[in-house]
């Protein structure tokens, strides 16, 4: 409980007497942190309601720990009184407004961005065909292991994948470790020479990685903006995304979008990413073109608007 002790006691602490023109508390998980400042010149960023949907028992995944729980409620208390709260996605936002008491008029979507880092090999990359020169096809996923990105869901379509090609296929896991039921999960399914993790990869070998894998699989049970998805969309690596929360929003047309649950419909959309090379290009294309709408920039300009309201406002 130290880091807990840190963020809802000493951080609390600190905050008082710091008021700015203008405050910005960048992750809703320490929005209590208004209590300490004056509402009228703060803004929060609220990334998600997950939270939130599993205490409504909209998401299929196990409960947190209680303090956690109570310290989001805590945050949410306080966000209610702030000048603006900024969303990443239009569904997040439309999750904060049905799930807590927060004012529409309050709220601005403000999109994230993918660095310019994040871009296609300068060389092109070997024949991503299954098989080609002896190469498995290779399966990506970039992101926690939280329950609600679903990773068990991708475990056991892997095998799905492989009877329906024929052939050895390899996940590999960007990321926090995988949890021990996850890992009982990939000994119950004989999978364990089929899974790769490698950890935290540094910024600078991510885009490589990306640009490695056939193709990025993410069937979270949702999200409130999908980064992973974008960062892959940018190095030319095409998507297989769920159909709930922000990811829709965020793919578009450039990627396949399939239930979470549905281990078939995933396994079958993999199956045609792999084998149908028209569409592998044609979702390549679409997802450079839409990366390109994503950027930093943009991201500044529309929260520096925020900024200014708020100033405007407080006076």
């Amino acid at each position: 409980l130290g880091g807990y002790a840190d963020r809802y006691l000493a951080y609390q602490w600190m905050a008082r007497g710091r008021d700015a023109e203008v405050n910005h508390i960048v992750d809703h998980g320490y929005g209590h942190l208004a209590y300490s400042l004056d509402p009228r010149r703060t803004a929060v960023t609220f990334h998600d309601a997950m939270l939130l949907k599993l205490k409504a028992r909209e998401l299929p995944i196990n409960s947190y720990p209680w303090f956690t729980m109570l310290g989001h409620r805590l945050s949410l208390g306080a966000i209610a009184r702030v000048s603006r709260v900024i969303t990443p996605s239009e569904s997040a936002r439309r999750d904060l407004l049905r799930l807590t008491r927060c004012r529409p008029e309050r709220v601005r979507v403000v999109p994230l961005g993918v660095s310019g880092h994040f871009r296609p090999p300068a060389a092109p990359c070997p024949d991503r065909a299954p098989g080609a020169a002896g190469r498995p096809a290779r399966i990506l996923h970039v992101g926690h292991c939280g329950p609600y990105k679903n990773i068990e869901t991708i475990l056991r379509t892997i095998p799905a994948i492989a009877r329906r090609l024929g052939e050895r296929v390899l996940f590999t896991k960007v990321g926090d470790p995988f949890t021990r039921p996850q890992r009982a999960l990939i000994a119950r399914l004989g999978i364990d020479g089929q899974v790769e993790h490698l950890g935290k990869v540094p910024l600078e070998r991510l885009p490589q990685v990306y640009a490695g894998a056939d193709l990025l699989l993410m069937p979270s049970f949702d999200e409130g903006f999908g980064l992973p998805a974008l960062e892959a969309m940018a190095c030319g690596t095409p998507v297989v995304v769920s159909d709930r929360g922000s990811l829709p929003e965020v793919v578009g047309d450039a990627g396949l979008l399939i239930p979470p649950d549905d281990i078939e419909a995933l396994a079958g959309a993999v199956e045609r990413v792999l084998t149908d090379r028209a569409l592998t290009a044609d979702l390549r294309g679409r997802g450079l073109e839409r990366a390109r709408a994503f950027t930093w920039e943009r991201t500044a300009r529309a929260t520096l608007e925020v900024y200014r309201e708020i100033h405007a406002e407080a006076g």
